[in-house]
């Protein structure tokens, strides 16, 4: 590709991002660079949804042309200590992680804070800088990779997560594994009814029907669905009592 076919290409993204109001780039701009032949995107974003349609419109504008992801979601202000803590006292702290090891990385160095005692030792690693937390080592399926994900985005003062977690055996995309996290999530959440709300997925596309009592459900119920990896777009079909 061309820098000339290039630069058209990025004309065309911010008349496609700035159509999208969820986005609303004339509050939260995106910066958007060219590295050879990859598009950086960099900027801060209102949240994860604004993120994912962010992305999802830079793929289908610009096509096979690599996209490099650094946009942050808006988040309070945290020392990364505190950070940290909230996040290893947050995964630590899942049921669903109660035999995996965690370690603190420190630039090169590594602090463990708990071992594995799982027989194919499931371990994650967590590194904090600037507000982007980083996760790397090795998980015991998809779903566990997507729950670690959604719980460090849940985490006051984090703007960003770099999920590196291998999933050990590995484990291929599909459908019905999404519906299962994406159920997964709505049940941690305590200010949503999971069992009045069904999911139904389609290649990440996730509608999302039912009826809860009140808006503010409803606009946590979508968000939260949004927070998961993998998801592409959420059609948002809940009733609200009011």
């Amino acid at each position: 590709m061309t820098k000339a076919i290039q630069n058209e290409k990025v004309q065309d993204l911010f008349v496609a991002l700035d159509r999208d109001s969820r986005i609303d780039l004339k509050h939260y701009p995106i910066m958007i660079r060219q590295q050879e032949d990859r598009l950086i995107f960099e900027g801060t974003v209102v949240n994860i949804a604004a993120k994912k349609l962010a992305l999802r419109i830079a793929q289908r504008v610009c096509g096979e042309c690599p996209i490099v992801d650094r946009l942050r979601v808006v988040a309070s202000h945290m020392e990364d200590g505190q950070l940290r803590a909230e996040v290893v006292n947050t995964l630590m702290g899942e049921p669903v992680f109660l035999d995996y090891g965690f370690r603190l990385k420190y630039e090169s160095s590594y602090e463990t804070w708990r071992v594995s005692k799982s027989k194919i030792d499931e371990q994650i690693d967590i590194e904090v800088h600037d507000g982007v937390v980083t996760l790397t080592g090795r998980v015991g399926s998809l779903t566990h990779r997507r729950l670690a994900e959604v719980l460090v985005w849940w985490t006051a003062g984090c703007e960003l997560v770099e999920n590196r977690l291998r999933v050990v055996p590995p484990e291929k995309e599909n459908d019905g594994e999404l519906t299962d996290a994406v159920r997964m999530v709505l049940e941690k959440d305590p200010l949503v009814h999971s069992s009045q709300i069904s999911i139904a997925v389609d290649h990440g596309e996730v509608t999302l029907n039912g009826f809860v009592t009140s808006e503010e459900e409803r606009q946590l119920a979508v968000m939260d669905t949004w927070y998961v990896p993998g998801v592409r777009e959420v059609v948002d079909r809940i009733q609200s009592g009011h």
